[in-house]
């Protein structure tokens, strides 16, 4: 089978009639993200529904649907040309319809083909042209979107399916069937006609014990292998999602473990930062930050008044000396000639004195004393000393009864002055600092908060990473990626001790089928007395020997078919793979009937969890395989179809994988955004036509019409263009 063209009419973005011409080999359709490639493919997969009629009027380009007239009417219809046998077409469409302003009518739905005869075109009904040409377990093995469905063995038919499609075993189910209905109904017959026969009725009874025993037996180790095998397939399923988001587990570890180390960082950084400064100003003095100034100021304030205090003070004590002094010269110069000693001050006495002047005679010595004589001026003189002394006791007495004032009467300077000394030295020097306490302080803090800014930083991108993370694994919630992190090990011993205990087993039920078949062959070495009876047994004998090789056949065949597929993949494997590293593909049987494919290193061990563009690889080369075989099989060729199948791809990946299979001898169409580039003057994607020119394959561009409104759907047009 060979596809020529598709025919895209008004299904969704694609506005109009839209062509796109197949070649034999590789055709590439290349869009951006939102240009029409999913929808593209959406389209086939309409056109291959063959279960209902589906005429919705989602399926209506939005734009034609914006322009339609009142009454006016138009078809969605998608076409496909292609070989088989001589040319074929295949249409299905329906009519829309506006009825009112807001109302579309569907109508006249069909699905036809036609059949080219030399120059006739032969109406034949659509789903059964289909069905002849390109059943739907074919286009199983055909059209896949995206990465995740490029595994075939997804469901435990899938092997069975693929075997009875391509292998032609199917013929052996009815003849296994058909060979163990005859064989168990001859060997009742024997059974039952041996029971006759009186010579052989004690050996035969216990034979049949025996036989009972052994298959009562074998039928609880059967259901016990059927436990057990769901056991482990269960087990292997279960893995395999753990081995297939093993990654995300372990990465989703990391993001936590990082997580939770930021937040402890954030933290404590937040305790740095979270100052109480009003407590500060106070508990930690930061209110004295700018007190050595004053305390300077203070210093030089008080040193100044202490110096002028002693200047003062000194002064007044010279005074004091002074006065002082005088005295003591008075006490000198009244000293008498020969330091005779002077009468007492009180004599004579102040009357007498005063009388002898008056009288103008010493009264003492008799001799007169005229006024102006020497004498007279003695007693004059006299007296005078005698008022003076009366003076001077006087005021000494009252400077007794009154202290002399001191002239600083209170003590403050000095104290001032030993405040300022408290305050020099070590409390100086703590206050001095306190300044630069402070800056480092606050400078620590500034740093602290730069620090919390990468912190917040770091810690909402490890947030977006873990959510981005989430989002990659939809079927799993951060729970059970926790979860199945911790369980992976106690999984996997028990899914260990469970294939063990299969093997086990299934080896009791060997030595069982052997007992059995030794019973058996007892049964059958018994010679019957009756000749008819004896026919009866080696019909039977010959019945069971045809059945048991009708059953080997039918598993041989399914093992020489998955090795003829292994062989057949790991061709494909070595082409997509081209110098780099790709294992070996194996395909093994598993417990529900289906099959599991995995890489293996070449020592036999399992890798397993290979990378995005190692496992896409992989199942490629399987279906690529399979392809091969559904050729041999049925002498016919199918068409692979793959939306966006290297997503995990490397742009040196990319390279390698296009150029291959635009050397493979197989039609495949491609939907990719892979060979477009970034181009910055236009700020838009455009083609590589370095990588294009160096393919041999046609490739269409498609891409949304300019102009679009981002809001209006019915503005989105896909436009198609044929590159090469």
């Amino acid at each position: 089978m060979k596809l020529n063209k598709i025919i895209i009419k008004n299904f969704r973005s694609y506005y109009g009639e839209n062509c796109f011409e197949l070649s034999d080999g590789l055709t590439l359709v290349i869009g951006d993200n939102g240009d029409g490639k999913t929808t593209f493919f959406e389209a086939l997969e309409w056109l291959f529904d063959t279960s209902k009629d589906n005429k919705s009027e989602s399926n209506i380009s939005e734009m034609r649907k914006a322009e339609i007239g009142l009454g006016d009417c138009d078809e969605v219809s998608v076409t496909m040309i292609f070989e088989h046998g001589g040319e074929k077409e295949i249409c299905k469409k329906f009519i829309f319809e506006k009825t009112s302003d807001n109302l579309l009518k569907t109508r006249d739905f069909s699905f036809v083909g036609y059949e080219i005869v030399g120059s006739e075109r032969h109406n034949r009904d659509g789903k059964i042209l289909l069905e002849s040409c390109f059943d739907t377990v074919i286009r199983r093995y055909c059209l896949f979107k995206g990465e995740r469905e490029l595994n075939v063995f997804d469901n435990n038919t899938a092997l069975k399916t693929l075997v009875d499609t391509f292998s032609g075993i199917k013929q052996f189910d009815n003849l296994v069937e058909m060979t163990s209905y005859f064989e168990q109904q001859s060997d009742n017959l024997v059974t039952k006609e041996l029971r006759k026969d009186k010579k052989q009725e004690a050996i035969i009874k216990q034979l049949e014990f025996d036989l009972g025993k052994v298959q009562s037996e074998i039928s609880d180790v059967r259901h016990d292998i059927s436990t057990k095998e769901k056991a482990v397939s269960d087990y292997e399923t279960r893995l395999k999602i753990l081995e297939e988001n093993q990654d995300a587990c372990e990465n989703l570890q990391d993001i936590n473990a990082r997580i939770e180390q930021k937040k402890n960082e954030q933290r404590r950084l937040l305790g740095y930062i979270n100052l109480d400064y009003n407590a500060m100003l106070l508990d930690d003095m930061w209110i004295l930050r700018a007190y050595p100034s004053v305390l300077s100021e203070y210093q030089k304030k008080v040193s100044a008044l202490s110096r002028e205090k002693r200047k003062l003070q000194k002064a007044e004590d010279e005074r004091i000396a002074i006065e002082k002094g005088k005295l003591e010269a008075i006490k000198e110069i009244q000293k008498l000639a020969n330091n005779a000693t002077p009468l007492p001050w009180n004599l004579p006495d102040k009357e007498t004195m005063q009388e002898m002047i008056d009288d103008e005679i010493c009264k003492v010595c008799g001799r007169p004393a005229k006024k102006g004589s020497e004498a007279y001026n003695f007693m004059v003189n006299k007296l005078n000393e005698y008022l003076e002394h009366i003076r001077k006791e006087s005021k000494s007495a009252q400077q007794q009864e009154a202290p002399i004032k001191p002239l600083f009467e209170n003590t403050y300077i000095n104290e001032l002055h030993t405040r300022s000394i408290q305050l020099s030295g070590d409390t100086e020097q703590e206050l001095s600092k306190l300044a630069t306490v402070i800056a480092d302080r606050l400078s620590f803090v500034q740093t602290r908060k730069q620090d919390l800014e990468k912190v917040n930083k770091d810690l909402t991108e490890a947030e977006d990473s873990k959510m981005q993370l989430l989002i990659q694994t939809p079927d799993l919630t951060e729970e059970m990626l926790i979860k199945n992190f911790k369980d992976f090990k106690g999984l996997s011993d028990s899914s260990k001790r469970a294939s063990l205990d299969l093997q086990d087993l299934k080896h009791r039920l060997e030595e069982l089928e052997v007992q059995k078949q030794e019973l058996k062959d007892k049964q059958n070495q018994i010679v019957p007395s009756n000749g008819i009876v004896r026919v009866y047994q080696k019909v039977h004998i010959t019945l069971e020997r045809i059945m048991k090789a009708f059953e080997a056949a039918k598993d041989r065949n399914v093992e020489e078919f998955i090795r003829t597929l292994e062989e057949q993949a790991n061709i494909y494997l070595k082409k997509l793979n081209a110098d780099d590293f790709r294992g070996v593909i194996k395909i093994k049987r598993t417990a529900d009937g289906s099959a599991k494919i995995n890489l293996y290193s070449s020592n036999d061990t399992i890798i397993a969890n290979p990378g995005g563009a190692q496992k896409t690889t992989m199942y490629m080369s399987v279906l690529f395989a399979i392809s091969n075989i559904t050729t041999l099989k049925r002498d016919e060729d199918y068409p692979l179809i793959f939306d966006a199948p290297t997503s995990s791809f490397g742009d040196f990946k990319e390279d390698i994988f296009y150029n291959i299979i635009d050397d493979i001898d197989k039609q495949c169409i491609i939907f990719t955004k892979d060979l477009l580039k970034f181009d910055r003057e236009t700020q838009t994607r455009k083609l590589d036509f370095d990588k294009i020119n160096q393919l041999s394959c046609s490739v269409y561009r498609i891409q949304k019409a300019s102009g679009y409104d981002e809001e209006d759907l019915s503005t989105i047009q896909t436009l198609t263009e044929k590159i090469k």
